[in-house]
């Protein structure tokens, strides 16, 4: 039997190339500088030498004889004239040196040592000995001068000499401190040939003028080459060693620019014009670099793009193309003896419509379609050809919109083409692209093997992504006027001939025979005999019963009834569905029409006046509270200054103006209002709009506060100093409609800026999360086992999500499949939410001194495991015989952190008896429970000479200075005289019959031991505290609710699923890590995937010098060597045996009917 063969490569590995390999490998040595002869042709060893690669249309490389495109090219050497260090690798040099003994080249660590320390340990305490402790020669310390210079006490040593001490360094030394010296020796990184990368590498390119215009890296290697003839030439003609010193720094500078033209303290290398140099790492690192932009980001053919349009006609999975279009986006369509005639007749037409372009012969070669050539390709063409055909009507493409920030935002179309310019989408299908019509733009991309068209139709179709993979919600369904229509439909009556007449517009297939019909009724014929109910509509065997078609049946995202038909009559028959209740509201909508005018916005004089009323009520409470405030009676909010309990108070009372109204106005707005159809069923607007374009804008907040930003004392120059009134602080009183006031005006404008920034930093943010998560769960698949593993087989989870259903399935009770890359949809998940996260930090329950983080910043805080949060918070519940309000203000003050300021009235200095003498605040004392023994216990325990004295308590300090005396009594004032270490703040707050406390600060180890608390409620936001005092477990369990609260506090819905997917990868090794490039993403062992990371330079050095490899387990590093990701279809590792012939005999064929293959192709 045949062995099957497999193109692919199983790992790569890294290394540093010693002398003898770059001499080995090397197919050319390079001695000059020019690159061309007089004819243009490249010089014999050149940097353009032929056995370098072909460089030309019609040159033969002189190495392997292939011409441009088959050739990858050669590289070649400079042997240099002094050796030069590799500035990479300085690290390893420096060790080299520090580490080992210069005559013996043994570590220098006793070896009785040895075995107690890890390699970096070992390489940390060998690090400039002063004596050797085998061979006892004296150590002397060595310095680095960067990027390259080393020096020996204060004698300068060269590369040289260098070289000749690390060479002593025997293998089994190097291993001692974990470096592979098989990979990596460090004399290795003492150039003294150097590697010229091959001409394919650093191509020229022919300018308009007919002038040649060289690769940068090619104009560095000719100054290297020019500074090393230099070299030579002043070594064989003895010339003094200073100006040796000079030429050998110079080769040097050259070769540390080759290698990277940004290093610090180095002039970059320029072209005349002052440009910059893009050398080695340049080309390597960032978003512009090789490695995202050319490898792990490619760039592809067979793609187009323009501007959307909508158009309801065509159906849902399918996309309108340009004729334009469809004639450059080919198709490899494979000839077989059935399709052989229909393809020469689209030769013949070649760039006529529809026609082909190219054909594919079996060796790989095109030949482009031409009138001269057309003749000869139909007599050419026989089966196992292939021909790159026009798209036409039916071919499968992927549509896309950027940014792509879940799986909705790629999926499969079936192409129609039309005439025009723009692609053509039906607009129910808009809400998983987040896209619109005002301008944006989409690509299409064609499917070029059978492989990659199967995989289109079975995965990526539209109807196979009807729901959401992030929350079960719908992505696809009803919007705008199609919800508007049906809401109306639905209320609607009809004649029979009307009836008739929209349901046949509609593409509806049924003849209505009743004289009239309700439009319940009628909507009711292109529903299935299913049950359905909810608050608004009921539904019983296909009927509406009662109730109104409104958002909640056929909308995206809040679509019930589509969940509910998905599950009983099926994928298919659903999206039919939707389609048929689209083009009855738009059909509808059309024929009945709706209009708003000015009038329809506005509200009746009497309404207006009773928001009047609300509003002056209001005012009058905020002048209560501000006389309140003024007369020293308003009641403190726990943990706020007065101050700021007014403000809370203004703030809640203004807020509930807009509630109220809001509420008046819903009553009240009349019903038959084409505003009011579209309020209430959801197909845009709400009541708020009304309220502030009719009534009033309301208060406008920054920063969760009233505005009291501007001038001193004062926001605008007319208002008084210390105006609180709402006016002075940015409440609008005015409604849109009547026009606002300059000072109102300029308030709005204020909140506006403020959420328009919000949004300009908040897309970087939460799109440097979405790589992060990307990065760092790309691998982790759900294996056919049911467990949940990562590319190094480590079980993330025994089952996914403790039940393995799929989030898109579970309203059916789907299993996830096997392969599904469960990481990624995971990270898309969380990607796409953050970004409709705010940034700001809010003031928990209104407490300035406690800023909680919420949103976007406190989300990126828990992926990144912190080590402290930036409000540290716990949560104290309270045994059932403390939990009553009392004894949680007892126990709230008791435990509150409480310093020797916060209770001293005064601290006087006494210089002439050399004395402190604190005077202790009664009423601060009081609520301390603690007494003014306790104080000075406290103080002598610290060692302080502390008597009481009445009201006072004195500090003897007759054995300091004046200085000392007036530093001591800045010390006490920071001294902990009560309470827990690390609790800032405390709030009470009532929780259905429990009373919790919040404080600001944690110390869970202190606070366990209390008798009051209720251990088992107790907790913290702190995961590493958490973690180290209850356990992994419960780590696990807090970052999951953490994420919760998040997500709860900005409304928005990620099923529970990921979450426990991503506590998971975060808990599984046993500790806490962050999501980060030290936590999640250091534990991969693909250099690849982290070098798309991070600085990849570092990455690749490291791998070098540790021996390191990648074995090609991850889905990036694939992508990088154009693979198949082992995840999804690419998970399977089958071979498959053929046991019986692979074509059917004539008698056992089947024919299936036209309209079968049809439904199956669509």
């Amino acid at each position: 039997m045949n062995k099957p063969i497999k193109k692919k490569v199983a790992e790569i590995k890294f290394s540093l190339f010693s002398p003898e390999k770059i001499k080995r490998i090397s197919a050319a040595k390079i001695v000059t500088p020019e690159l061309y002869d007089i004819d243009g042709y490249p010089v014999d060893g050149g940097l353009m030498d032929l056995r370098l690669g072909a460089v030309d249309p019609g040159v033969r490389c002189r190495t392997c004889g292939g011409r441009i495109k088959e050739c990858l090219g050669h590289p070649g050497s400079i042997d240099l004239a002094r050796a030069v260090i590799h500035l990479k690798y300085v690290p390893l040099i420096e060790t080299g040196l520090r580490c080992f003994c210069h005559e013996c080249g043994k570590l220098l660590i006793a070896e009785k040592d040895l075995e107690k320390l890890s390699p970096s340990q070992r390489a940390k305490k060998a690090k400039d000995a002063k004596k050797c402790p085998y061979c006892e020669s004296a150590h002397e310390k060595i310095k680095l001068d960067k990027p390259t210079s080393f020096y020996a006490g204060k004698k300068r040593i060269f590369p040289t000499e260098i070289r000749e001490m690390l060479v002593k360094i025997p293998d089994i030394e190097l291993k001692k401190i974990g470096v592979n010296p098989e990979t990596a020796r460090p004399e290795w990184a003492i150039l003294t040939s150097l590697l010229v990368p091959p001409v394919t590498v650093r191509p020229s390119i022919i300018l308009e003028t007919g002038e040649r215009s060289e690769d940068d890296l090619t104009h560095k290697l000719s100054d290297i080459i020019r500074a090393n003839q230099r070299l030579w030439e002043n070594l064989n003609a003895g010339a003094p060693e200073v100006i040796i010193e000079d030429l050998w720094d110079l080769l040097q500078y050259h070769i540390t620019t080759f290698f990277d033209n940004t290093v610090a303290r180095v002039p970059p290398a320029r072209h005349r014009s002052g440009q910059p140099l893009k050398t080695i790492t340049e080309r390597i690192k960032g978003k512009e670099g090789r490695i995202r932009k050319n490898l792990a980001g490619k760039r592809v053919n067979y793609s187009a793009r323009t501007v959307i349009s909508p158009d309801p006609s065509i159906d849902i999975n399918e996309v309108g193309v340009p004729y334009e279009i469809a004639r450059i986006v080919t198709v490899a369509e494979t000839v077989t003896d059935l399709n052989l005639p229909r393809l020469k007749k689209l030769i013949e037409k070649a760039e006529i419509y529809p026609g082909a372009n190219y054909i594919i012969r079996p060796d790989g070669k095109r030949k482009k379609i031409t009138p001269e050539l057309k003749e000869e390709i139909i007599n050419e063409l026989i089966p196992g050809y292939q021909v790159e055909r026009h798209l036409q009507d039916g071919d499968i493409v992927l549509f896309n919109r950027h940014p792509s920030l879940h799986r909705g935002s790629l999926m499969a179309h079936y192409v129609k083409v039309l005439p025009g310019r723009t692609f053509r989408m039906h607009p129910a299908v808009t809400f998983p692209y987040n896209a619109d019509f005002d301008g944006d733009e989409m690509n299409i991309h064609s499917p070029q093997t059978e492989e990659a068209k199967s995989e289109a139709k079975t995965l990526l179709d539209v109807k196979k992504n009807l729901i959401s993979p992030k929350n079960n919600s719908t992505l696809l369904g009803c919007k705008a006027d199609a919800i508007t229509g049906n809401y109306l439909f639905g209320l609607d009556e009809f004649s029979k001939e009307d009836a008739n007449q929209i349901m046949y517009s509609s593409g509806i297939d049924c003849e209505i025979s009743k004289k009239t019909i309700s439009g319940n009724d009628l909507f009711s014929e292109i529903l299935p005999k299913i049950n359905f109910s909810n608050d608004t509509i009921k539904i019983k065997d296909g009927k509406i019963i009662s109730g109104k078609i409104d958002k909640t049946t056929f909308r995206e995202e809040d679509g019930d009834l589509i969940k509910v038909l998905d599950r009983d009559v099926g994928r298919r028959e659903t999206i039919d569905i939707i389609k048929k209740a689209f083009n009855i509201g738009t059909k509808y909508l059309s024929g009945r029409g709706i209009t708003i005018s000015v009038d329809d916005l506005d509200l009746d004089e009497k309404i207006v006046e009773q928001g009047n009323e609300i509003i002056k009520k209001a005012e009058e409470k905020v002048k209560e509270i501000i006389k309140a405030h003024h007369d020293g009676v308003l009641e403190i909010i726990p943990g706020n200054s007065l101050e700021e309990s007014r403000e809370i108070r203004i703030l809640q009372t203004l807020n509930e103006i807009r509630t109220k109204i809001g509420d008046m106005v819903k009553k009240e707005f009349p019903k038959t209002s084409p505003v009011n159809h579209m309020i209430q069923s959801g197909g845009g607007g709400n009541i708020l709009n009304i309220t502030q374009m009719a009534s009033c804008v309301g208060q406008q907040a920054l920063g969760n506060r009233r505005i009291n930003i501007g001038y001193n004392g004062r926001t605008l120059s007319f208002f008084e100093k210390g105006d609180l009134s709402p006016i002075s602080h940015g409440f609008i009183h005015s409604p849109f409609i009547k026009g606002l006031r300059p000072d109102e005006f300029f308030f709005q404008a204020i909140t506006g800026r403020d959420s328009l920034m919000d949004t300009a930093l908040r897309t970087p943010k939460s799109g440097y999360l979405y790589r992060r998560l990307a990065n760092a769960l790309q691998d982790i698949r759900v294996e056919y086992d049911e467990t949940v593993r990562d590319s190094n087989n480590n079980v993330i989870q025994f089952k996914y999500g403790d039940d393995g259903i799929d989030v898109s399935r579970i309203h059916t009770g789907g299993k996830i499949d096997p392969g599904e890359a469960i990481g990624i949809v995971t990270a898309q998940s969380f990607g796409e939410a953050s970004t409709q996260m705010v940034l700001r930090t809010f003031h928990f329950a209104g407490v300035s001194e406690m800023q909680v983080a919420t949103g976007l910043p406190r989300l990126i805080e828990i992926f990144d495991a912190r080590k402290k949060p930036s409000s540290p918070k716990m949560e104290i519940y309270l045994d059932k015989e403390y939990n009553d309000e009392k004894n949680a203000r007892i126990i709230a003050e008791k435990i509150k952190k409480i310093t020797l300021k916060e209770i001293a009235s005064e601290i006087n200095l006494n210089f002439s008896d050399k004395k402190i003498e604190i005077k202790i605040d009664k009423g601060e004392l009081k609520h301390t429970h603690i007494s003014v023994k306790t104080i000075v216990d406290r103080l002598k325990e610290l060692k302080f000479n502390a008597k009481e004295k009445g009201e006072y308590i004195v500090l003897n300090a007759s054995d300091l200075g004046f200085k000392e005396i007036y530093k001591l009594k800045e010390k006490l004032k920071e001294i902990v005289i009560s309470g827990i270490k690390g609790v800032e703040q405390i709030l009470i707050v009532k929780r259905d019959k429990n009373f919790v406390i919040i404080t600001l600060g944690t110390n869970l180890k202190e606070i366990i031991k209390l008798k009051e608390v209720n251990k088992n409620r107790l907790i913290s936001n702190d995961l590493y505290e958490v973690a180290d005092v209850f356990g992994i477990e419960t780590a696990r369990q807090l970052i999951i609710n953490e994420i919760k609260e998040v997500l709860n506090s900005q409304g928005l819905d990620i099923d529970i699923r990921h979450l426990k997917l991503i506590a998971d990868a975060m808990t599984n090794t046993g500790e806490v890590k962050g999501v980060t490039r030290m936590g999640i993403i250091a534990q991969k062992s693909s250099i690849l995937a982290r070098a798309t990371f991070e600085t990849p330079v570092k990455q690749f050095v490291n791998a070098s010098i540790k021996g390191g490899g990648d074995k090609l387990t991850s889905v990036i590093e694939n992508i990088i060597l154009n693979q198949p990701v082992p995840v999804g279809t690419g998970l399977p590792g089958l071979l498959v045996k053929v046991i019986g012939p692979l074509v059917k005999k004539e008698e056992d064929k089947k024919t299936a009917k036209r309209k079968t293959v049809e439904r199956v192709n669509k």
